[in-house]
């Protein structure tokens, strides 16, 4: 949930909020070509272009999506990839957003307002221009399943739709499932109430840089669980 400057190798601070999201939808087992293309979705407050690669660009993004972008496109899985959702913030090296704004909090269920600082929710549910295009784009193709990754605490947070999903990414990366305390104004939890019989959930990569094992587990554990809920 990036900037015109290529994107690193490696996974960004544990600052970043929304570093990355990684939308499967299974359905495109039915489509009839695999596709490579890009798309911008908009514009930050500071102009940097927030992108979507519906299959992709390696050498636009991280190692974790280069991995899941690696050959042929897949005929059971339609990939979208947001690879960074708050570019301003990455820029910056903060967790917010240009205006301040936590863009996990300022989703619109179960919003609250907040004091500024570290997780200051915006003014108001949605008003953040990062958080309406990634509204916008999971209205848009509708996933059937969601993988938020954040950073540092190295576990795969528990949310409320199909467990099994979550409990078998979690086995097959080697990280713990928990259930964190209930947040307000979350990306997840926007998307598990307004999309029903859809899972949205975050994984919480490990601090510091990300090794290409790592990534391959986690690449292949996004797409085991779209095999499976095909």
């Amino acid at each position: 949930m990036p900037e015109a400057p290529r994107a690193s190798l490696r996974p960004r601070r544990s600052l970043a909020a929304v570093a990355l999201a990684i939308l499967l939808w299974p359905g495109a087992a039915f489509a009839a070509e695999p596709v490579d293309e890009r798309e911008i979705l908009g514009e930050t407050y500071e102009d940097r272009p927030i992108r979507v690669l519906h299959r992709g660009d390696p050498e636009e993004v991280t190692v974790l999506v280069r991995r899941l972008l690696a050959g042929e496109p897949r005929r059971f899985v339609d990939l979208w990839i947001v690879p960074a959702l708050n570019p301003d913030g990455r820029a910056a090296r903060t967790r917010q957003n240009s205006r301040g704004v936590d863009l996990n909090r300022n989703f619109p269920y179960r919003w609250e307002p907040s004091e500024r600082g570290r997780y200051y929710s915006g003014r108001r549910p949605a008003s953040e221009r990062e958080t309406r295009i990634a509204m916008r784009l999971i209205e848009r193709i509708r996933p059937e399943i969601t993988i938020w990754y954040h950073q540092p605490l190295g576990l795969v947070a528990r949310s409320g739709r199909d467990v099994r999903l979550q409990r078998r990414y979690a086995r097959l990366v080697g990280l713990p499932l928990v259930r964190l305390a209930r947040l307000h104004g979350t990306a997840t939890s926007w998307s598990n109430h307004g999309y029903r019989g859809t899972t949205a959930f975050v994984v919480e990569l490990p601090g510091g840089a990300l090794r290409p094992r790592e990534a391959r587990a986690h690449a292949n554990a996004a797409l085991e669980l779209a095999r499976r809920a095909g």
